[in-house]
């Protein structure tokens, strides 16, 4: 298999400097060009970075030599795929340049909310790639653009589809206890007021971050019917904090599902779910995507213990609340499936589906 040219646009940035990491190895994709606000046209990737460095492993010198080119001065034509963690106000018009011309897989929310744009996990809602063509043909596009969805979804919908498929849910509240890296820049520098406010401290609000889930949830969990997607029409309510933790989201969740499961039963629905990611054995997939632990986890600190793209449960037990009502707490890693694992997880789906 012929490695697919990748550019990566807005890549300076947190969620750019994570998809560099997960494309920088692949073996399936290869990193043809890094791109950049006009501010960082020219430099190399490791003098534009090196304000606001966050990798986790630093790329190789290769990458990090690279000269990042300026969005205006790239043609998207020169590769077959486009990686955009643009801020969402500038990658309405950027995503739309790029996909007249090739596929566009985003971690921004410019596009999340359209009709005809699918919200992409391929270990949850694989069968809303059926979209594509539709926005093709709207936009007169020869590409599309894909985003995943906001950070604070991921790990709540993968918890939530398994017990849909074999229970369906009725009614759901979640609190989450976001980390500083979920907020970009702004919770990562060191010298940023933001940070500063939220060390030993809870931060009650994330603007728009509690309808984003609402509305995500329901659109991720949605069926497809004749091409067009049907909203789950859960009743959700979401309360988001931002907690002085580095990196990983923290939720507590609890539903009320529309028949009777034991704890049990559930636990077994949640530690067997496998998807046709796995089915796939798609490179970023993980083998186990949910993993239920103990009642002392999950926490965020021990998340990289376990494999990479995971979610964890634990606390599962009764919510007498609602009728058939069931608790549990998960983590998920906000900069890994949250953001470049899961925009590269997305490619290789579409790739194997023949999409890109």
């Amino acid at each position: 298999m012929s490695k697919k040219r990748a550019v990566i646009i807005g890549a300076t940035g947190a969620a750019g400097q994570n998809i560099v990491e997960f494309t920088a190895k692949h073996p399936w994709f290869e990193i043809g060009c890094l791109s950049a606000s006009e501010r960082s046209h020219m430099k190399t990737y490791k003098e534009a970075t090196k304000a606001a460095p966050f990798f986790r492993e630093t790329p190789p010198d290769e990458i990090m030599e690279m000269k990042v080119v300026g969005a205006d001065h790239v043609d998207p034509r020169d590769y077959d795929v486009a990686f955009s963690a643009l801020p969402s106000e500038v990658a309405k018009v950027q995503e739309a340049k790029f996909a007249e011309h090739i596929p566009v897989i985003s971690t921004a929310s410019a596009y999340r909310y359209e009709p005809d744009t699918p919200v992409l996990l391929p270990d949850v809602n694989p069968s809303h790639t059926e979209m594509i063509p539709l926005q093709r043909e709207k936009r007169g596009w020869n590409g599309y653009v894909i985003p995943g969805p906001n950070c604070t979804t991921v790990g709540l919908v993968t918890t939530l589809k398994p017990l849909m498929d074999a229970y369906g849910v009725n009614i759901l509240s979640m609190v989450s206890m976001q980390s500083l890296s979920g907020a970009g820049e702004k919770g990562l520098r060191a010298d940023s007021a933001y940070r500063l406010n939220a060390v030993k401290n809870v931060i009650p609000l994330i603007e728009g971050e509690e309808g984003k889930v609402v509305k995500e949830t329901n659109k991720i969990l949605g069926t497809m019917v004749n091409g067009k997607l049907i909203d789950a029409e859960i009743n959700v309510h979401a309360t988001c904090t931002r907690v002085d933790v580095e990196i990983g989201h923290t939720e507590a969740v609890h539903l009320g599902l529309a028949k009777q499961a034991s704890i049990d039963d559930v636990r077994d629905k949640l530690n067997g779910y496998r998807s046709e990611a796995q089915e796939l054995k798609l490179p970023s997939a993980a083998e186990q995507p949910i993993i239920v632990l103990e009642d002392d986890m999950p926490q965020p600190k021990r998340h990289s213990e376990y494999p990479q793209m995971v979610t964890l449960v634990g606390r599962l037990r009764e919510n007498k609340l609602w009728e058939n009502g069931v608790s549990y707490v998960l983590t998920s890693d906000n900069l890994e499936k949250g953001a470049g694992g899961g925009a590269v997880l997305s490619a290789e789906y579409l790739m194997v589906k023949g999409l890109l």
